[in-house]
């Protein structure tokens, strides 16, 4: 921060940058928060007085005293009551000044003017593994966003629009916003963050220097490297901001199935293309039940395929769209909801089906040119569905299949999971019977009495979050196959003879850990420990990471390290606003 700048004469080594705050992600989270970090600081307009926003709201905001800006208020308290479409308070709030009654269909100016003040510039650096935008730059061109252009725009930019956009105009829009903001100095793109960790304080060291600007000051070592280069990157920093998205991994079903199906909408679109000029007879199929097996099912028709559509019960999310506004998404409702008997053009659902077998078959490929695909993507193939209610098995030629079930966040980077408070057990009986390990009722009891306050917040997150109403894809789509090299291992888990994972917050003892054979994944990757159910992958939708809701801390981690964003359930890009002013608003009023 700009308030000590005076040089304190330590140093580090050529190959490590020490900054104050390290952003992981440069999507729409990661450009608003650096943002706020390079010194633009919210203060509140006047309100008009037609403007009909919450009484009690605008109660509150009459009580900030002129002149006071937003990082100094109890945000907590000005958020006391909103209720949206966000579980997290302060993102509602921001939402309700930045796009006042957006959900009554008004368009009325910000009620947030922002102002620079070198004074309150905190020095970062943001990384992405792309150009800045994140997912925006993986969808097809061509996809349109369900969220209106008006709530798609970032601060200080004026809401407006009400069309829907395209992601290419989306993605031109972060390119842009980040030249526009002056805020290409704290943007490094092609990285990839391989971990983060936490250094040990010495006492000794922080009472020689008080400047904060000191590499002393450091409590995490950001690793990566350089996409281009190999060259490794190290960042020192005080405190690390993860936003990665919830969208790196896709959920996929059994092994022999995955390996022959594609994951991705751009990748199905440009196998769409080869296919299309090549053999516009075989037929495709997709799996999945929601907007991102809607978008496959557009695409492929629209490139003149026949879609084999196979899905569960269409997907909520598909259910609430109003045809006037997403006609494209409720003209593949409908097909999905008339069945077999619909006759639509270039479209077969298959309600209730699931792939139980796929067989590559030999022939002849040498004339499709698809040197981007992957090798089994356009072979041809023999399908098996199983009819789960008739248990029917049907048959088909294909040569794509591509399978939209969800996706998940990946947190490989978080995988030493600062082993000092996070211990995870995998515990097998056949896998390994010497790693049986029993939890000791001490250390429960040091849990319950050291991290009070962290549970009574998670207890609220878990209320809030039980109030929304999500459908599991993996159970959906039929991802029931967790094949394991010991017999009858999934019939030991059912029964209750195993606990696959047993998570351990903050575990002073250090235990070996063992790994099992029945999931072969690094377990960090999914981020086991850090959700609202630390026994479960974090989840942006059924298991978002557990946040102190006032500042978007990570609860179940060291102090200083914050999360936003998809990973924190705000789905939305209107309400990512809010998780950055909570969190910088936070490390303003807790300086060094």
């Amino acid at each position: 921060m700009k308030d000590n700048m005076k040089s304190c004469g330590h140093t580090l080594s050529d190959d490590v940058v020490y900054k104050e705050v390290v952003v992981i992600g440069n999507g729409p989270s990661g450009m608003v928060t650096s943002f706020m970090l390079a010194g633009n600081v919210p203060y509140l307009k006047d309100i008009p007085d037609d403007l009909p926003i919450d009484e009690m709201l605008r109660a509150r905001l009459s009580n900030i005293p002129r002149g006071q800006s937003l990082y100094e208020t109890d945000l907590m308290e000005l958020a006391e009551g909103l209720e949206g479409r966000s579980q997290n308070p302060i993102p509602l709030l921001m939402d309700n000044l930045l796009r006042p009654c957006a959900d009554l269909g008004i368009q009325a100016d910000s009620l947030i003017e922002w102002k620079y003040d070198v004074e309150k510039q905190i020095d970062h650096i943001v990384l992405g593994r792309g150009p800045p935008g994140g997912a925006w730059h993986t969808f097809p061109p061509r996809v349109r966003t369900l969220s209106p252009a008006a709530w798609l725009w970032l601060p200080p930019h004026a809401p407006r629009g009400s069309a829907r956009l395209t992601a290419r105009a989306v993605a031109t829009y972060c390119r842009r916003y980040v030249r526009a903001c002056k805020l290409q100095q704290f943007f490094r793109s092609g990285v990839t963050v391989t971990s983060v960790t936490r250094i040990p304080q010495g006492g000794a060291a922080r009472a020689r220097c008080h400047n904060t600007r000191c590499p002393l000051e450091a409590a995490y070592c950001v690793t990566g490297y350089d996409n281009a280069s190999g060259a490794l990157v190290r960042y020192l920093c005080a405190r690390v901001v993860v936003c990665s998205g919830a969208s790196d991994r896709a959920s996929t079903l059994a092994g022999h199935v995955a390996r022959h199906a594609l994951h991705s909408l751009a990748t199905l679109e440009r196998a769409a293309h080869v296919l299309g000029e090549y053999e516009r007879s075989s037929p495709c199929v997709v799996v999945g039940s929601g907007v991102s097996a809607a978008d496959g099912v557009r695409l492929l028709r629209a490139r003149g395929l026949h879609a084999h559509h196979l899905h569960r019960t269409p997907a909520d999310g598909l259910a609430r769209l109003a045809p006037a506004a997403y006609p494209d998404y409720c003209q593949v409702y409908k097909m999905m909801c008339d069945g077999p008997s619909g006759n639509h053009e270039n479209y077969t659902p298959y309600p209730e089906h699931m792939i139980i077998e796929v067989t590559p078959v030999a022939d002849d490929t040498s004339n499709i040119n698809a040197d981007d695909l992957e090798e089994l993507a356009l072979g041809l193939k023999r399908v098996k569905l199983l009819n789960l209610n008739t248990k029917e098995v049907t048959e088909l030629e294909t040569r794509l299949i591509g399978v939209f079930i969800g996706s998940k966040p990946d947190l490989s980077f978080l995988q030493t999971n600062f082993l000092d408070c996070i211990d995870i057990k995998m515990d097998c009986t056949k896998c390994n019977e010497e790693s049986k390990v029993k939890r000791k009722i001490e250390e429960k009891q040091s849990f319950l009495k050291n991290h009070w306050h962290y549970i009574k917040s998670m207890l609220g997150q878990s209320i809030q979050s039980c109030k929304s109403r999500y459908l599991n894809y993996s159970e959906i789509n039929g991802n029931t196959d967790t094949k394991c090299e010991v017999p009858d291992c999934n019939k030991l888990r059912k029964n209750g003879m195993i606990d696959k994972c047993q998570i351990i917050p903050y575990s002073d003892e250090k235990e070996e850990t063992v790994q099992c054979s029945c999931d072969s994944m690094n377990p960090y990757v999914s981020g086991l420990g850090f959700g609202i159910d630390p026994k479960k992958a974090v989840d942006g939708r059924n298991n978002p990471i557990a946040i102190d809701k006032s500042s978007h801390e990570v609860l179940n981690a060291p102090a200083g390290l914050y999360a936003l964003g998809p990973l924190t359930a705000d789905n939305f890009v209107r309400f990512i606003p809010g998780g950055a002013l909570a969190l910088v608003a936070h490390m303003h009023q807790n300086k060094h």
